[in-house]
């Protein structure tokens, strides 16, 4: 069995079984073989129909959107405080950071709760992680608006039970949440499923990776942009 499906086969026994797996004896040696793997985990686990909007993240997602998770559904609760964005036209390979702009129709107040289908998977090579789905596993929306502010002075906190736990301002790892969506019009593209009208796409994490407590209150609140919650 060739390195990326054996990987996927470890992966969805994984989602099928909830049960974490050792990565210790898997390996992943490119990017290509890790998109292959969440194409075959794809595939078997029958994420993706053939129509309607697509859910990306930058930064492979399954594109599941909840409120509150069911007993069960994660194994541990990364929380990444996100701008999400919805595109109102289609965006091909040739798309540039204007087109980009112009592109949005909204944002999105958003957590993505991150989890692993490995044990201890954060710790795991950058390419299992990749393979993985990059820890994605589900997406939590706020109500959308169609203006934003300064980048820079954009301030965003996140809060645990009432609790303040981080908060930053300026904070994205990119300055402007929109500087990688050109490559991901390109990438996109090239692997056949470009990037469309209504498609969601997670703009990358305002706080970093915040591992939280189960039975908690989640809240990520940007300052002027809206607030997002969700329960654990």
């Amino acid at each position: 069995m060739s390195l990326p499906a054996n990987v996927a086969r470890v992966l969805i026994d994984a989602w099928r079984q909830g049960v974490c797996q050792p990565f210790d004896a898997l390996e992943v040696l490119s990017e290509a073989d890790a998109y292959h793997v969440q194409d075959l985990v794809a595939a078997a686990l029958g994420w993706f129909p053939d129509d309607g909007a697509n859910v990306w993240k930058l930064g492979g997602s399954p594109g599941h959107l909840i409120r509150t998770a069911p007993v069960g559904y994660c194994h541990r609760f990364g929380i990444e405080s996100e701008l999400v964005v919805r595109l109102g036209c289609d965006l091909d390979e040739h798309a540039d950071l204007s087109a980009a702009r112009d592109a949005i129709a909204a944002w999105i107040p958003a957590i993505e709760l991150c989890d692993t289908r490995f044990d201890s998977g954060e710790h795991a090579h950058p390419l299992l992680r990749l393979a993985d789905q990059q820890l994605n596993r589900a997406l939590i929306l706020g109500e959308p608006v169609d203006s934003v502010g300064d980048w820079l002075l954009q301030r965003v906190e996140l809060k645990v039970n009432g609790q303040h736990q981080t908060g930053a301002r300026g904070s994205h790892p990119f300055s402007d949440p929109l500087n990688s969506l050109p490559w991901l019009a390109r990438h996109a593209a090239a692997r056949g499923t470009p990037l469309k009208a209504g498609d969601l796409i997670a703009t990358g994490s305002w706080t970093g990776l915040y591992w939280a407590p189960s039975d908690s209150l989640i809240e990520v609140i940007f300052d002027g942009l809206g607030s997002v919650s969700m329960t654990s």
